[in-house]
C-alpha cells in the first residue's frame, strides 16, 4: 500500500469510529486511550486484511529465525525508553505481518485534551521507523469532534 492509500484507510476508519463510538470521544468521560485504540484497530483491520496484514494494539513480540520444530527466539518489538520511569514502550497500533519484519504502519494516538507529550511521541515514531523498519509512522490526535482530529506523518524533525 502506498502512503495515500494508508492515509485514506485511516480516515475511513476514523469516520467509522466517530460514527459508532462517539461517546468514547467525550473528554468528560476520560476513557482510557487503550480502549479507543482498540476500537480504532477493529475498524482498520478489514481494510488491511485485504492486503494480508493484521492490526494489533500494543503488540510487543516478534520471533527470530526458527525451524519447524522450535518456537524461535522471542524478541521484543518494543523500544527501550527511559522517559519518566518507562523502561519499554510499544506503538499504540501497528499494521504488520506477525513473526516477520514486514512492518507497514505504526500509529501513536493521543487524545487532544491529553497531548502534552506530543514531542515525545514524535521521537518515538522516529525510533520505531528506524529500529523496526516501519514503512509509515503516524501521529494521530483525536478530539471530541471528528473534524478537529489531526493526523501527521513521520519521520519528524
Amino acid at each position: 500500500m502506498n502512503k495515500k492509500q494508508v492515509l485514506s484507510t485511516i480516515q475511513k476508519s476514523l469516520k467509522i469510529l466517530y460514527a459508532k463510538d462517539s461517546l468514547l470521544m467525550n473528554s468528560a468521560y476520560d476513557i482510557n486511550e487503550r480502549k479507543i485504540t482498540h476500537r480504532l484497530a477493529m475498524y482498520l483491520e478489514p481494510f488491511f486484511k485485504k492486503e494480508g496484514y493484521v492490526v494489533d494494539v500494543e503488540y510487543n513480540r516478534i520471533r527470530g529465525d526458527y525451524d519447524s520444530d522450535a518456537v524461535g527466539n522471542l524478541m521484543g518489538k518494543k523500544l527501550e525508553w527511559h522517559d519518566q520511569g518507562s523502561s519499554f514502550v510499544y506503538p499504540d497500533i501497528i499494521v504488520h505481518k506477525r513473526d516477520t519484519n514486514d512492518n507497514l504502519l505504526l500509529i501513536e494516538v493521543k487524545m487532544a485534551w491529553k497531548n502534552s507529550k506530543r514531542q515525545n511521541d514524535f521521537l518515538r515514531i522516529n525510533e520505531y521507523l528506524k529500529e523496526f523498519d516501519y514503512k509509515y509512522g503516524i501521529y494521530l490526535e483525536l478530539s471530541e469532534i471528528y473534524d478537529e482530529c489531526q493526523m501527521v506523518s513521520g519521520p519528524f524533525t
